[in-house]
């Protein structure tokens, strides 16, 4: 075949590929709460009329959700009996870890709030938070909190991810000449437990809201770390950092939630609680610095604006570089994080004792 034979996408196909995606995600996820896909592993070759007798549905019901399957490449039929595809393989069990916690997540908090993306670019807030669950929180997070199935269902799906996170933090950072981390925006210390197992030497502080905090702090005491990681309770943007001998500090997915004026605020406040000569390190996904991609930061740039915090985005490295200068830090290099999707790790040295004056 020659380069002029190669066949090529249509566009017209592509364009309906995106039109119709939710259809297939739907089916996937009624599936999912039906339990099919754990009912096919336990009993691969069911027919239709078994199929729907073990999730209790009429015939017509189970048709529709059968032919859907099929079609979209879900599932496997051969003659009249099914079986769960490669792709549903993996959701069949431990359905409520990555990458199965990642369905429901996504059926109940962002495609709810997805809905409203349109509004909530042109008034430039979370509308889709407010419209689907109501104006009592500003943010997802605050709005968790209060409804126990949501907030399952959020950490199910970021439990994993954030195990996989620290995993690769501890691979990736070398923490070998810093004595004591700040780390802003910590959460309950999975990142930071990790880091003291990987270097022995080294003491965190996380800071993180109230609730969070205590959280942390029990967990490092369960893991025996309560002596060098700890966690004090304030709100980042309101309070100022509690000052101390950290050497380093780190924001580790936490920075993109925020706007612009928000980010260099709180950098600038990790500037005057770090002594001279300080290290900072950012892990964020990132968009590429011609602002062209890649998709991931275009999906997680969405979430953020329409339902997270109604503010934040991916941004560029070479934005957090500047963010940095302008807080004393100068950019000293990128590296990318190994196994995690379109993630970066941008660090600096801050100059003196730059940003030690009071604000």
């Amino acid at each position: 075949m020659t380069q002029t034979q190669v066949s090529q996408v249509d566009p017209q196909d592509e364009l309906r590929a995106i039109y119709v995606a939710h259809y297939r995600f739907q089916y996937l996820s009624a599936a999912f709460e039906f339990g099919l896909f754990s009912v096919l592993a336990e009993a691969p070759g069911l027919t239709r009329a078994e199929i729907a007798g073990r999730l209790g549905l009429e015939e017509q019901p189970a048709r529709i959700l059968l032919l859907g399957l099929t079609a979209f490449g879900l599932v496997r039929k051969d003659g009249d009996r099914y079986s769960n595809s490669a792709i549903t393989e993996p959701l069949a069990s431990n359905t409520d870890q990555v990458p199965a916690a990642f369905i429901p997540y996504h059926q109940h908090i962002t495609y709810r709030s997805m809905g409203w993306f349109h509004e909530s670019l042109k008034k430039n807030t979370n509308v889709g938070l407010h419209r689907e669950f109501g104006d009592d929180a500003t943010t997802l997070y605050a709005r968790l909190a209060t409804d126990p199935g949501l907030e399952r269902a959020f950490h199910n799906a970021m439990g994993g991810f954030s195990q996989k996170v620290s995993d690769e933090l501890a691979a990736t950072l070398d923490l070998s000449s810093y004595a004591h981390v700040l780390d802003v925006g910590g959460g309950t210390a999975v990142n930071a437990t990790k880091l003291a197992r990987r270097w022995p030497h080294l003491r965190v502080t996380i800071l993180d809201l109230p609730t969070v905090a205590e959280e942390a702090n029990a967990r490092s005491a369960s893991a025996g770390l309560g002596d060098r990681v700890r966690a004090i309770g304030l709100d980042a943007f309101g309070d100022e950092f509690p000052e101390g001998d950290y050497d380093c500090v780190l924001f580790a997915h936490f920075l993109e939630i925020w706007s612009v004026d928000r980010i260099r605020a709180v950098v600038g406040k990790a500037a005057r609680a770090a002594g001279p000569n300080a290290g900072m390190f950012v892990v964020t996904p990132f968009q590429d610095d011609a602002e062209t991609g890649p998709q991931h930061a275009a999906e997680l740039s969405a979430y953020f604006h329409a339902v997270a915090s109604g503010e934040g985005m991916v941004y560029t490295p070479k934005e957090y570089e500047s963010w940095m200068s302008e807080a004393g830090f100068r950019p000293a290099g990128r590296a990318y994080v190994n196994n995690l999707v379109d993630h970066i790790v941008i660090s600096g040295v801050k100059s003196g004792d730059a940003g030690r004056t009071a604000s």
